[in-house]
């Protein structure tokens, strides 16, 4: 049996973090059992006491948090928790996500031969904001890409799993801002796979407003370009051709999210003129993504692979 350590980087999660660590101490399997959640904690609101209190009140989970008295960013906590991990895989799961209840064990999966670095697939909840129907465009465009080839736009953090023996040889640059993306090309390096897996789902809240949204799309931009280097290095640079015949097809399935997204991008250069802190791994919050109380999940429907006879993309 697989010992998984699950562990959660976490800033700011008061609204979120028990919803959290209640989903993740329900996955259970006979293929694997979770020995400890390993929280990186950089909070000044009520999060620590949250944990803390829950910790106490469920003592089996074997809890521990890391608490730090100023931010640190995401790629400290990635390093803390890959370096103390007693598990033999390590699940990253974001702090204001929801993991469906096979999650875990859909990502397990997928570890296997020379997969050692296993990605979910990030679902936004329902909105009708014109943020959250562009943010619904973009996860549906994101998904289809993922399915059709390795690329940059695999790895993402909301969710993956990592063979630990992997994670404790790396470690990552405090002034990374894609640590997902480093966190793949550093796999490549070490010759090992990367798989997407379409059937571990992983639900967020997306944003509710068009600055956090915009916020996002920088963020993401400016962290694929500090390393563009190791996009080229490893080929994994998705064809224009791939990302345009997937555009349309999205655009045309939900047209209504394609005007969203117009719309939104349409206000890029504003925000990139008004938002503060884009160049720093240290960056503005999206707020609105902020808060997983009203979250309403239901079994998602059948995820069907869109690659039936591959697990690897490599």
């Amino acid at each position: 049996m697989l010992k998984v350590t699950v562990g959660i980087p976490s800033f700011n999660e008061e609204k979120n973090i028990l919803n959290l660590l209640q989903s993740v101490i329900k996955q259970k399997s006979e293929h694997f059992a979770i020995c400890e959640i390993i929280i990186s904690d950089d909070s000044s609101d009520d999060t620590i006491r949250l944990i803390e209190e829950f910790a106490t009140n469920n003592s089996e989970a074997a809890i521990r948090c890391l608490h730090h008295s100023s931010r640190m960013g995401v790629a400290n906590a990635w390093n803390e928790i890959f370096q103390n991990a007693k598990g033999d895989v390590i699940v990253m799961y974001d702090g204001d996500v929801i993991p469906h209840e096979d999650s875990i064990r859909e990502m397990l999966g997928a570890l296997d031969g020379r997969v050692v670095l296993s990605i979910s697939n990030s679902e936004p909840t329902r909105s009708v904001s014109v943020a959250g129907r562009a943010a619904t465009c973009v996860s549906s465009w994101l998904r289809s890409v993922r399915n059709k080839r390795l690329s940059q736009y695999t790895a993402i953090g909301r969710g993956l799993s990592i063979r630990t023996n992997i994670a404790k040889k790396i470690a990552i640059p405090s002034d990374i801002i894609a640590v997902d993306l480093y966190l793949e090309c550093k796999v490549l390096e070490f010759k090992s796979d990367v798989a997407y897996t379409d059937r571990s789902v992983v639900y967020f809240c997306p944003p509710g407003t068009i600055a956090d949204f915009n916020s996002q799309v920088l963020r993401s931009l400016k962290g694929h370009k500090q390393i563009r280097h190791c996009i080229e290095k490893f080929n994994i640079r998705l064809p224009l051709e791939v990302a345009l015949r997937q555009t349309v097809r999205v655009f045309l399935s939900d047209p209504l999210g394609a005007l969203a997204v117009a719309a939104c991008y349409s206000l890029l250069p504003y925000h990139k003129h008004r938002l503060k802190g884009l160049d720093s791994s240290k960056w503005h919050i999206a707020q609105s993504t902020k808060s997983t109380r009203n979250f309403s999940i239901n079994n998602p429907p059948s995820y069907t692979d869109m690659r039936p006879d591959r697990r690897s993309l490599r």
